[in-house]
């Protein structure tokens, strides 16, 4: 939310101040880059920021503020990570950055409980042998509350916001300033910083700026060389594809399957012909969220047998996602492991591939990978040695590590182990709570229901109290 035009800009540090906060280096660099109007050949102060950012307000937009050295100070400790609107197109405007991410500014609801933070990351340190419940950790009254308002957030459509659209439009804005031949460049460091909002911030955060990349691709595809368009439209296509993982995670199947669908027709277009080969890869992947193991093993051989040459890394996804589909249908451990051995082969083939499609697809991520075929073949041992030795929250993004934390849970549970599997469940819950992962809290219902028979335990009845939340 902007900050409210009534408050008095002097208590900004004391109403704002957060404990802990990272400093943005950014905004500090990009000051320091400015000299001082003053002569001097000393880089631009706080105060001075100030003044040229309200009086582009004035000339601009008519806008009196006040804005002084202790609300850039403020800035510069992270303390306040998104100024209202009116403040960041000045700052834009005086450092001659393009973006607000450029600058270091980005919304953060999601974290603003510090209870809640804490509790993930001290769950996530948690020794598994030792079950003891949530709350003993931190403040159950405050985590449960806050959860629950994060739960109601996640069972509605992700709606869009003034400020959404804001961000929608500025991709718009801000590529205006590009002719045809940088157009693309832009738009691609545009897309890579939203995979970067995701990983930091959750779905929610990075899709505006996605649907923004893909408005600006329709819109820009109709006046641009004809040089230009196919690489555009290639960019778009990676965009849609992204969208419909964000929706996906969002838990909106409808909205994931349409931006897919979009994705391998401009793919197509564009004479990206390795695209709709892994679309179909995804389109499985989203078949595994309701355990639809005949679509799912349909799809995954599917994008093999396609017209298409896959990158080996792609080929390595889809043989994996046959083998998680041969194991849920109860084929020989054999067969599964055959398969899961071919994939494995493909992914040390494709490591030097330059492809960007499946380049997140690596050692680590095929062993969590294997752990869920081992556990749907019936061999729920082998694959809690593989969560115990792979999963680790270094290696993986906070969201992605709540997830197959909850995939461990479910497997944990079903070696008779309920206890561990309740303590990992409210990490892992946490975890998707402050990400904004429906998909998360849909493998978190099944773990309660596989938890049912011990909902007398502590552990298991601390778990099942923040699941009523949502």
């Amino acid at each position: 939310m902007d900050e409210p035009k009534s408050q008095p800009t002097a208590d900004l540090v004391t109403t704002r101040k957060k404990a802990g906060a990272t400093p943005n280096g950014k905004l500090t660099e990009a000051r320091l880059r400015l000299l001082s109007p003053t002569g001097s050949g000393q880089p631009m102060s706080r105060q001075e920021l100030a003044e040229a950012v309200n009086t582009w307000q004035w000339e601009h937009e008519k806008a009196k503020d006040h804005l002084d050295e202790n609300d850039i100070g403020a800035y510069e400790r992270g303390e306040y990570r998104w100024p209202r609107r009116r403040r960041r197109d000045g700052l834009r405007a005086v450092t001659g950055a393009r973006t607000d991410a450029e600058l270091g500014f980005y919304r953060n609801r999601r974290l603003s409980s510090a209870r809640a933070t804490t509790a993930v990351a001290e769950a996530a340190n948690h020794d598994d042998g030792q079950a003891a419940t949530l709350s003993e950790r931190v403040d159950r009254r405050a985590l449960i509350k806050y959860v629950a308002a994060a739960g109601a957030r996640l069972a509605v459509a992700p709606a869009l916001m003034l400020d959404d659209l804001d961000r929608i439009e500025a991709v718009g804005r801000d590529s205006h300033g590009y002719g045809d031949e940088t157009l693309v460049a832009f738009l691609t460091g545009k897309l890579a910083e939203s995979a970067g909002d995701d990983g930091l911030h959750g779905p929610r955060y990075a899709l505006p700026t996605v649907l923004g990349i893909i408005s600006t691709v329709q819109r820009k595809a109709r006046s641009v060389d004809w040089g230009t368009r196919r690489p555009l439209m290639r960019v778009g296509a990676q965009a849609s594809e992204f969208a419909g993982w964000l929706y996906r995670d969002l838990g909106h199947p409808v909205a994931a399957e349409y931006w897919r669908d979009r994705a391998s027709e401009w793919a197509m277009e564009a004479t990206d012909y390795a695209m709709p080969g892994y679309i179909l890869v995804k389109k499985s992947q989203a078949s595994w969220d309701n355990r639809d193991v005949a679509r799912m093993l349909g799809l995954a051989e599917a994008a093999q047998e396609g017209p298409w040459r896959l990158p080996a890394r792609i080929m390595a996804e889809a043989v994996q996602q046959q083998a998680r589909g041969l194991a849920m249908m109860q084929t020989s451990r054999q067969k599964v492991d055959d398969t899961l051995k071919r994939a494995r082969e493909l992914l040390e083939q494709g490591a030097g591939e330059k492809s960007t499609l499946a380049a997140h697809y690596d050692g680590e991520l095929f062993k969590l990978q294997t752990a869920i075929c081992y556990g749907e073949s019936g061999r729920p041992e082998k694959a809690a040695e593989i969560y115990e030795a792979t999963l680790r929250s270094d290696a993986f993004s906070a969201r992605d590590f709540g997830y197959f934390s909850a995939l461990r849970a479910q497997n944990l549970a079903s070696i008779q182990q309920p206890d561990v599997a309740a303590s990992i469940g409210c990490t892992a819950f946490s975890a998707a709570m402050i990400a904004g992962s429906v998909r998360t809290v849909q493998e978190l219902s099944r773990l309660r229901d596989h938890l049912h028979p011990w909902w007398k335990r502590p552990a298991v009845a601390s778990f099942a109290q923040l699941m009523e939340a949502v």
